[in-house]
Parts: structure tokens; sequence; C-alpha cells
């Protein structure tokens, strides 16, 4: 069994007059890891660059 089952909060039924979708997804309260800035950062740009150089065909 996973350790996820065991950390998960209990299923929300929402009350009358209360949105069905959480305000916050669960990620969304963890902070980014820096290498997901970079590689958002390096997504940025697109890579137009000809990587195929020097391969057989």
């Amino acid at each position: 069994m996973s350790d996820n089952a065991e950390q998960s909060p209990p299923p929300h039924i929402p009350a009358p007059g209360e949105p069905t979708v959480p305000e916050l997804e669960e990620d969304e309260t963890i902070a980014p890891r820096p290498e997901e800035e970079i590689a958002d950062l390096l997504r940025a740009e697109p890579d137009t660059q000809d990587h195929r150089a020097g391969q057989p065909d």
C-alpha cells in the first residue's frame, strides 16, 4: 500500500452554496523547486537548433 492513502485527507462533501472545486490544488501549497523554475525558463524560448547534425539518416 502507498503512503499517499495514509496522508490524504478524508473526502470533502461541499455544503449547500460551497463550490465543489477547491480554491487551491494540493500541489499549489508547496513552493516550486529551483530546478522547476529553471526548466520553465528554458522552455519559455523554443529550441530551433538542428540537433540531427552528425547523426546518420
